[in-house]
């Protein structure tokens, strides 16, 4: 054996020095460290994940959920809904005698009430609302009615919190934490900047309210939740956390912490005698039992039409929320590239009210890996000597294999989450040194390697996929790209006439041409939901005019909807106009879904920024609008600015235009319209009031529409002063 350890003296020295390096680096409280490991924990944690589930859920209590999904919107009208239509939900949910209904969304802006309405439009044509229509005022207020429903429920309204944003809108309620803590200032739990919380009617009428705020790691999937966050020296409860709080009857939730130098660390928290183990920020590893579609879910439109009691709902926790891919509350998980957010609460919900299904970093957890780590080295440099190249090989994987696999059993009988990826790289690392040593530096295996791999791929042919990969894939991948979304305006009064097979034919000879321009432009269609189309640009094929291609398709859609104006006529159609939104971003495209059904889609936040365009235009009286990167990517196009807005759930302001048409047909008479248009709101833009006015007065008698006449009517709200802090921007605050 000394012969042995002599010969590889070298690889037996490099071993003890990564092993050194391994621990130090492991132990070091540099913050890149910590980052990089965290990263890397991430690629072994998805392996375990993905190998242990399913696991069948716990159905005592069970968890039910209620799916606001794309049936539902496209039956029972696009979203937000209103009030009156939640309250008829949670009604129809708790006359089956739930023990709890969680709402996994916020309902943070009031509903305009219809009779307040009514008198405001009698008040515009100098008209008097009737006294006995105001009698009913308070029996027709939406808000009103949703609020009374929930009273003396259990009901958990959802909220979300900001860690960055300072926005206060709505209220927070009573905590229902219980902590000895004087400050929170030192405690290591989740601060919060501002949050975005329910009407205060709902608020004061539900029996609890929760956070649903989770924030992905640096990846961008979900891997863990905050069950406890901190505002303004007040410690607040996740959705999921109050909803078992109601559920087991508990009045109070006891958060623990103790003290590591300066600092508060959580510890656990307590909800009566369960026990819930977090890591020092007061977040757990979320317990995933399995992909999508995992627990017991209803459609919403089910629910909503029909008259029955469904016996699964029978005392069981009810969580309503969404999966519609418009609604934005689609998560990348380890499990899948599409989650929805309500899935992701209730795979959290079960995990806290069976606690023993959530792994947990132990305290010795540092001692342990240090001490494996020195365990494997002192394996492998009393093993590996004797090896040849070959049996290093298989003896590197036996040993990988028997680390992950320790680490695998601890992770799912023992709800252990011990780090394992340095213990990976040291065993691949030192392995890798023995065999190089022994094939390079003796030069032993040069021959045997190229004999191997040799046979199997041609090194040209290797080269020249590197020099040229393939833009062709449907494997997921994050790219530039360029989406569209197209909706028919006011489409469900222009079909409330028409049977249903005239509404086929009618969608046919509507939705056939406009496919046709977006694949002539080599576009991808991603779905059709009723009227509306969404497609994009830049995959499966990589296209560098991604942008200039899709805008071309938008003004050939409109230019032909106008062509088939006569045709619809005689459908008895008239007046059919169409919406369309594009931006341009970084998006994840690939072939996502469960294992039921699959889509080649997009998702990302460019994604639903391009769907608020769409839904922009109307407001504006535009066909069409685009972003600032869209356009930037489209020389050949003209096009005229509309505004610099801040659209609902985005925090930068963007600016949005107008694409008109290719510079090619550009007249004199176009130029000196758009130079007028551009001084319009140059002087808008400097707060000079008076004569962008005037310009937007005469541009308005001229050409008419809802754009200038919204300006004109813009600046006189400003009653010719400059509003504080004036930067151009408008904030819209629907969807």
């Amino acid at each position: 054996m000394l012969s042995y350890l002599k010969k590889s003296a070298i690889p037996v020295v490099i071993s003890i020095l990564l092993t050194i390096l391994a621990s130090l680096f492991y132990l070091s409280n540099n913050s890149t460290a910590i980052e990089i490991i965290q990263r890397l924990e991430a690629i072994p944690y998805d392996i375990r994940l993905n190998l242990s589930t399913p696991i069948a859920p716990d159905n005592i209590p069970p968890i039910v959920i209620v799916d606001i999904d794309e049936n539902s919107l496209k039956t029972q009208g696009r979203w937000p809904w209103s009030r009156k239509k939640m309250a008829q939900l949670v009604e129809k949910i708790y006359s089956s005698a739930p023990a709890v209904i969680a709402l996994d969304i916020v309902q943070a802006e009031a509903e305009e009430n219809l009779i307040s309405r009514l008198d405001k439009e009698l008040q515009s044509v100098d008209k008097k609302l009737p006294d006995w229509l105001n009698e009913f005022k308070d029996e027709v207020d939406a808000d009103s009615v949703f609020a009374n429903t929930i009273k003396n429920k259990e009901v958990v309204l959802g909220y979300p919190f900001h860690k960055t944003l300072l926005t206060q809108s709505g209220k927070l309620p009573q905590t229902s934490i219980v902590n000895d803590i004087n400050s929170t200032d030192f405690l290591t739990a989740i601060h919060m900047r501002g949050y975005s919380a329910n009407l205060n009617s709902f608020t004061n009428n539900a029996a609890g309210s929760g956070f649903f705020s989770i924030n992905p790691d640096r990846d961008g999937n979900v891997r863990r939740a905050p069950i406890v966050a901190v505002y303004n020296d007040q410690i607040y409860p996740s959705l999921a956390l109050e909803a078992a709080r109601l559920y087991l009857l508990e009045d109070t939730i006891k958060l623990h912490s103790e003290e590591v130098g300066s600092a508060k660390t959580v510890t656990h928290i307590s909800l009566g005698k369960t026990q819930i183990p977090t890591d020092a920020q007061g977040q757990i590893l979320i317990p995933y039992l399995g992909k999508r579609h995992h627990f017991n879910t209803i459609s919403a439109n089910e629910l909503l039409q029909s008259n029955k009691l469904f016996t699964e709902l029978e005392n069981a926790i009810v969580l309503i929320g969404t999966s519609a891919i418009g609604l934005a509350d689609l998560r990348p998980t380890p499990l899948e590239a599409s989650f929805p957010g309500v899935e992701i609460q209730a795979n959290i919900l079960h995990g806290l009210l069976h606690p023993e299904t959530i792994a947990y970093v132990p305290d010795w957890s540092e001692g342990a890996t240090v001490l494996l780590l020195a365990l494997l080295c002192l394996l492998m440099i009393t093993l590996y000597p004797s090896l040849q190249p070959l049996q290093l090989i298989i003896s590197g994987i036996v040993l990988l294999l028997l680390t992950f696999g320790l680490n695998y059993w601890l992770w799912a009988y023992q709800q252990i989450n011990l780090p394992v990826i340095l213990s990976l790289f040291l065993t691949m690392s030192i392995s890798s040194v023995f065999v190089i040593y022994d094939l390079f530096v003796e030069n032993k295996g040069r021959k045997r390697i190229h004999d191997m791999f040799g046979q199997y791929v041609p090194r040209d042919h290797i080269n020249k996929l590197i020099e040229n990969p393939k833009q062709i894939t449907t494997h997921g991948a994050k790219r530039e790209m360029t989406v569209l979304f197209s909706d028919i305006r006011n489409f469900t009064s222009l079909s409330e006439n028409l049977t249903t097979r005239e509404l086929k034919t009618f969608l046919n000879q509507y939705l056939t041409p406009i496919t046709k321009i977006i694949f002539d432009n080599q576009g991808t269609i991603d779905k059709y939901v009723g009227d509306m189309v969404m497609a994009f640009w830049g995959a499966p094929i990589i296209d560098p005019h991604h942008a200039q291609q899709a805008v071309k398709s938008a003004l050939e859609m409109q230019n032909k909807i106008d062509e088939m104006q006569a045709d619809f006529s005689q459908m008895g159609i008239k007046n059919v106009t169409a919406g369309i939104g594009l931006n341009t971003g970084e998006m994840n495209v690939g072939d996502m879904g469960s294992d039921y059904r699959r889509a080649y889609t997009v998702l990302g936040d460019a994604v639903n920024l391009g769907a608020r365009l769409e839904g922009l235009t109307k407001f504006y009286g535009v066909k069409i609008l685009v972003s600032e990167d869209t356009k930037a990517q489209c020389p050949d196009i003209v096009f005229r600015y509309i505004d610099n807005v801040r659209v609902k759930g985005k925090q930068d302001a963007i600016k949005i235009y107008e694409p008109l048409m290719m510079k090619d047909k550009l007249t004199e008479p176009l130029v000196k319209q758009f130079e007028t248009h551009e001084k319009s709101f140059e002087y808008y833009l400097q707060g000079d009031w008076e004569v962008a006015s005037k310009l937007f007065e005469q541009q308005f008698q001229e050409a008419g529409g809802i754009l200038y006449q919204l300006y004109i009517e813009r600046i006189n709200s400003f009653s010719g002063k400059t509003p504080e802090g004036w930067d151009g921007v408008f904030t819209h605050l629907s969807k």
